[in-house]
């Protein structure tokens, strides 16, 4: 099962809130115009978030991640900020550096650059048991980036939406339509819900974690500004919930295969809009949920193209 990080909140302590500083994995699209979308975890206040942000790359490094994403388009390429060198506050100068790891809320409301590493696919992962406390799948003595050493510019936030645990599904599948100029992406809303009863061991799902990108551009039917701010638009042909028992129905695979045209609603009432699919680097239903929730067997559980052999240590 793939895990990035064990179930629990982080707390001060009795009435305060925080949120602790950690690693982050961005699905990154687009080509003209680069965009991460944060990986979802339900059960993990670190990962209770979605967020979707435009970043700026060093030229040379976007020339570069074009070069590889033309060789592999269909690759799951991921941005994931550097562990710190030293522990936050540690002496190392008469200058106190910029902390690498953060929290989503620090991301948000406070940076406008980060350092951070960008991956293809995902390497092996051990076995959950092996994988200890914060365990994350992009690390030094794992794998090795396709382009290290990235400082990042926080361009502009698209979408920032915390999970709020009363929540249930939606009858359909509804997604964030996003982009700039002729690059549109699309990324689902998701649910986070407390499955689990009082005395129970908290559970949380079932959802899924879906990133595409669109062919074609929407220039004909949807507004730039709108574009670029992202739109909500349902999937009439993905039911979330059967109509009859209730019982959730997640698909376990990307419902939108490439190359086909499927149709999309705006605000779940029209217009209706015909689009052509393009690659998914992200699928899964085994990251964002609780163990117990995920719907999916486990060979169908996450659909992330695998780490190429000469990046694995």
């Amino acid at each position: 099962m793939l895990t990035m990080a064990p179930p629990g909140a982080h707390h001060a302590g009795p009435g305060k809130i925080t949120n602790m500083a950690h690693r982050h994995a961005f699905t990154l699209v687009g080509t003209r115009h680069i965009f991460g979308v944060h990986m979802t975890q339900y059960h993990c206040e670190i990962h209770k978030y979605q967020l979707v942000m435009e970043f700026t790359l060093p030229k040379a490094v976007h020339a570069r991640l074009n070069e590889l994403q033309k060789a592999f388009p269909s690759d799951f390429f991921v941005l994931c900020n550097k562990a710190n060198p030293t522990p936050h506050g540690a002496p190392g100068g008469s200058k106190k550096k910029q902390a690498n790891e953060f929290s989503i809320p620090e991301l948000v409301a406070r940076r406008e650059t980060f350092s951070a590493d960008i991956f293809q696919g995902l390497p092996p992962m051990p076995p959950p048991d092996e994988q200890g406390e914060h365990y994350f799948p992009w690390n030094e003595s794992v794998c090795i980036p396709a382009i290290p050493d990235v400082e990042v510019t926080i361009r502009r936030t698209v979408m920032f939406r915390p999970f709020a645990h009363h929540e249930s599904l939606p009858p359909y599948a509804t997604y964030l339509v996003f982009g700039r100029g002729d690059e549109a992406h699309m990324t689902n809303l998701q649910t986070a819900h407390l499955a689990s009863g009082q005395f129970q061991p908290q559970a949380f799902g079932p959802d899924y974690d879906h990133v595409m990108s669109l062919k074609g551009s929407t220039k004909d039917w949807l507004e730039p500004a709108m574009l670029e701010a992202g739109i909500v638009m349902t999937a009439p042909d993905v039911p979330l919930v059967d109509a009859g028992s209730g019982a959730p129905t997640i698909p376990c695979n990307t419902p939108f295969k490439y190359n086909r045209e499927f149709t999309l609603m705006y605000r779940a009432i029209g217009p209706s809009q015909t689009l052509t699919a393009g690659h998914s680097p992200l699928f899964c239903t085994a990251v964002c949920n609780s163990g117990s929730m995920i719907p999916c067997p486990p060979k169908e559980a996450c659909h992330i193209s695998p780490m190429p052999e000469d990046y694995i240590v």
